[in-house]
């Protein structure tokens, strides 16, 4: 367990730096791709971030805090 909450905190959750915020417009795409019951009115969320797309997939998916987190976190890594 404390591997996964460090590794949130360094995807930008805790630390403040979130590079899901800073590309927000040009990764919609992806976004949309990688979670398919993201709406366009999800994506197109003026101010999008990594903590907005975590609460997003909690309610989409029906997943916990944990895990909306830890799947933000894999696809921050990617970006």
């Amino acid at each position: 367990m404390f591997a996964l909450e460090s590794a949130v905190e360094l995807c930008g959750f805790a630390t403040g730096h979130d590079r899901i915020k800073q590309q927000w417009p040009a990764i919609s795409g992806q976004l949309q791709h990688r979670w398919r019951k993201l709406t366009a009115d999800d994506v197109l969320f003026a101010d999008g971030s990594a903590d907005y797309l975590a609460r997003v997939l909690q309610d989409r998916y029906g997943i916990d805090r944990r895990e909306a987190r830890l799947q933000v976190h894999e696809f921050e890594s990617g970006l």
